[in-house]
């Protein structure tokens, strides 16, 4: 797999191109350097005049949005208060503390008191904080248990939509949930034109943009995209080995989002390395029990169990954790590692397969 002449539209080529313009126009000059990459991108694809303006057509159109509106997000004016202060009123009355913090956190990313804070905290400097905050892997997970649950494609998809949308409104719309939405949205309604994965996610970002513009200076929207392509990436080999598969993604996750918690928090934990697989099956597990059984009382018992040993865990773990403090990277070159390799994935070719055997 590597660098193959494209002559289809290149919706991943646009995204980047979008975000890059951004950048350079909204916080710093110098990122126009990196337009070489698509320059590069345009000579050796020998695009045509007519293609080279309809990309840059739609590149401009975020931009525009974005001076138009600055910060105003639209999700906002869909209030969820209704409906979620009842929820955690519920799950907080039903269950003891350590449970109810566990729901919340890992279902809805809600944090109740101190104690919940100083789990999360914890799962900062483990780095793995992303799996107990819902986000586009937990929602992928359930929406994959749905697909293998109702085997007919048209009811599992209206189901997923149904369910996925409920849930992007609960969570506030936060940026990995609606990827998955969106993508779940493209890939139903346009898949005579949309077939490739990388598209469908690169369109996906591209209407999120036209939404909220601003969304792309948030690192968590852009770790989001990044590391999907990744995955994504790492699936198009074919490994035969599913546990190396899972190894190779989780390290390669964690190395990507090295930067990105460098800049928040100047450390990265060696135990995120160690334990990835195992971490990725309590919690993925965790998220699936609790998201389809939480609101059964009379699992009570079983719920509490799970709770309290996976904080044992968590905090077991924590007391023996090794962690590398690192230098804090400053926005530019965070940004910039972002926005390379970014660009470098979205060149890739999406129609050659490599079987690996081992």
């Amino acid at each position: 797999m590597g660098l193959a002449k494209n002559k289809n539209f290149n919706f991943s080529f646009v995204l980047i191109l979008s975000i890059i313009g951004m950048y350079a126009l909204f916080t710093n000059w110098i990122f126009v350097i990196l337009l070489f990459i698509p320059i590069f991108y345009i000579f050796y694809n020998k695009l045509k005049i007519k293609k080279i303006l309809i990309y840059i057509t739609i590149c401009i159109i975020p931009l525009v949005i974005y001076i138009l509106v600055k910060d105003f997000v639209l999700f906002k004016i869909f209030s969820n208060v209704w409906i979620k202060q009842p929820m955690t009123k519920f799950i907080k009355k039903s269950y003891d503390n350590n449970t109810s913090i566990i729901i919340l956190l890992i279902c809805f990313s809600t944090k109740i008191n101190n104690e919940s804070w100083d789990i999360y905290n914890q799962t900062k400097h483990l780095s793995i904080v992303y799996l107990l905050s819902v986000g586009g892997l937990q929602v992928s997970f359930l929406k994959l248990f749905i697909q293998k649950i109702i085997r007919n494609k048209k009811a599992s998809n209206i189901m997923n939509l149904i369910l996925i949308s409920f849930y992007c409104y609960l969570l506030s719309f936060a940026s990995g949930i609606l990827r998955v939405l969106l993508c779940l949205i493209i890939s139903i309604s346009f898949r005579k034109w949309v077939k490739n994965k990388y598209d469908i996610l690169a369109l996906s970002g591209m209407v999120t943009m036209f939404i909220e513009p601003s969304c792309v200076f948030n690192y968590g929207f852009c770790l989001s995209y990044l590391c999907t392509y990744f995955v994504i990436w790492i699936y198009e080999f074919n490994l035969p080995h599913v546990l190396f598969e899972l190894l190779l993604i989780n390290v390669g996750c964690i190395i990507i989002s090295i930067p990105f918690v460098s800049k928040m928090e100047g450390i990265v934990s060696l135990s995120a390395i160690i334990f990835a697989i195992g971490f990725n099956y309590i919690f993925m597990g965790l998220y699936l029990w609790y998201i389809l059984t939480f609101y059964m009382i009379f699992l009570k018992t079983i719920h509490e169990f799970l709770a309290n040993n996976l904080i044992f865990i968590i905090y077991s773990i924590y007391a023996i954790n090794v962690e590398i403090k690192i230098n804090k990277f400053n926005n530019l070159i965070v940004s910039c590692f972002y926005l390379f390799i970014h660009f470098l994935l979205s060149l890739i070719d999406k129609k050659v397969k490599i079987n690996m055997k081992f």
